[in-house]
């Protein structure tokens, strides 16, 4: 079975491919074919304007008329120069410079030289190269007769105007034939290519529907045996990442406190003139080291017995305090009033849980403080209600809009006050209580301060 869909598939790959690079050739020669037909507008308007001009100097003598058929002239000669470096595979610099005199566009350079290159050797094309040798003999004979009539005219001699415009017209019809041929052939190019594609698309078509219906009959008939199972695999990768993305934002944003907590600490020390008071600091940086040990610990505690029950007896007290040591040193949190009203002090619960949600909401309290206010406070209670312990996190910082309310628990959810937020910490907060069975809710007026309420069974 694996192997008859490992062949189909790569039945349908290489027929993919096959589409692909059919269209991108044939593509690509039609608008070479498209830039050819360009180029032959050009030389015919150049040979055409060149044998009006000259026959217009024959007759005029004037010397305007005459520098016109050598501005018109040079573009098919200038085609001729392209035409004999592909043929000789001299330096394409000399067929682009040549194709540019010929008053092509500098953009169909490209298709002009790599249709000359691959298609050179075919029936079709050897053909039109045919022509075109033909058609830049005729030129050349144009540009030798405006040459002796020049020479005629300015040294005085007699011109035979009619035997001369005669032999210019003459040129000019045998030209229109080979522009008409050379345009024909590139035509039959372009019907053969269209031929051709068409043939390649129904034969790689039917292949690919063939190989698809065949594919798909087969993964239908592999998916009806084993729907359960996927659906099972499926549901527990989709909790697998739920919880990579939950602790690999614990790990960046929670751990950042005692970081912090290090960095104010250094930052201090490093302005302290007095000595004796180091070993004060070194014993507060120790202090965070170990909350930070600790933390950690918890952390792969947490994701080592992620499918088992992971309540234990907590110290809600000293899980409040590790938190605000954790946020005591940064600038903002220097400056905030930390309030404790515990009621329940222990609870068996999830450790890292109650840390999450504590760590959270404290340091979104503290983001969105307003200091302009006298003083600025950060409340924490503890109390129970029935069969449940009830957290509230209050301050009296800036507060929430109403129409954020409703958002605020939302992934990738952001203020537009707090540039720095990542959008996840509210929401990974309402996962974790939720994992722990509890219930979380905001209290908020905009200027008068947030209230967050957890309710978590005892």
């Amino acid at each position: 079975m694996k192997k008859v869909i490992i062949a189909l598939t790569a039945t349908v790959l290489l027929a993919t491919t096959a589409i692909i690079i059919t269209h991108y050739y044939s593509i690509k020669i039609l608008s070479a074919s498209r830039a050819y037909i360009n180029f032959e507008s050009q030389y015919s308007k150049g040979e055409k304007d060149a044998s009006r001009h000259l026959m217009s100097y024959i007759y005029s003598h004037d010397e305007v008329d005459y520098l016109l058929f050598k501005n018109d002239i040079s573009k098919p000669l200038g085609d001729n120069i392209a035409r004999k470096a592909l043929v000789l595979n001299k330096d394409i610099r000399i067929a682009r410079i040549g194709f540019l005199v010929g008053g092509n566009n500098p953009k169909d350079l490209p298709e002009l030289i790599w249709f000359f290159q691959h298609l050179k050797g075919t029936d079709f094309f050897d053909k039109a190269i045919q022509t075109w040798q033909q058609a830049d003999i005729l030129v050349g004979k144009l540009n030798t007769i405006g040459a002796i009539a020049y020479r005629n005219i300015h040294s005085g001699k007699p011109v035979d105007k009619e035997g001369l415009i005669l032999s210019i017209n003459t040129i000019s019809d045998n030209l229109t034939i080979k522009q008409q041929i050379f345009s024909e052939t590139l035509g039959e190019t372009s019907r053969r290519v269209n031929h051709y594609v068409l043939i390649a698309d129904l034969i790689i078509s039917i292949v690919i529907i063939l190989s698809t219906a065949l594919l798909a009959g087969l993964m239908l008939w592999k998916l009806h045996t084993s729907k359960k199972v996927i659906i099972d695999q499926n549901l527990a990768l989709q909790n697998i990442n739920e919880r990579i993305s939950k602790f690999a934002y614990i790990i960046t944003h929670d751990l950042r406190s005692p970081l912090a907590s290090l960095t104010g600490v250094v930052n201090v020390m490093e302005r302290e003139k007095n000595i004796n008071n180091i070993p004060e600091y070194t014993a507060m940086m120790k202090e965070s080291l170990l909350l930070q040990d600790k933390y950690i610990q918890d952390v792969l505690n947490s994701i080592r017995e992620v499918n088992e029950e992971q309540a234990e007896l907590c110290n809600i007290k000293e899980i409040v305090n590790d938190v605000i040591s954790q946020n005591n040193f940064f600038p903002e949190g220097t400056k905030v009033k930390f309030l404790s009203e515990l009621e329940i002090s222990e609870m068996k619960s999830n450790i890292t849980g109650l840390k999450v949600i504590f760590n959270n909401l404290i340091s979104n309290s503290i983001k969105y403080a307003d200091f302009n206010k006298p003083e600025q406070w950060i409340k924490v209670k503890s109390y129970r209600n029935g069969e449940r312990c009830v957290i509230e996190v209050e301050d009296n910082g800036l507060g929430m809009a109403p129409e954020f309310r409703s958002n605020i628990f939302n992934k990738y959810f952001k203020s537009t006050i707090n540039k720095k937020s990542t959008g996840l910490g509210l929401y990974f907060t309402k996962q974790t209580v939720e994992e722990m069975n509890g219930t979380i809710a905001v209290k908020s007026s905009f200027g008068g301060g947030t209230s967050f309420i957890v309710s978590l069974p005892i």
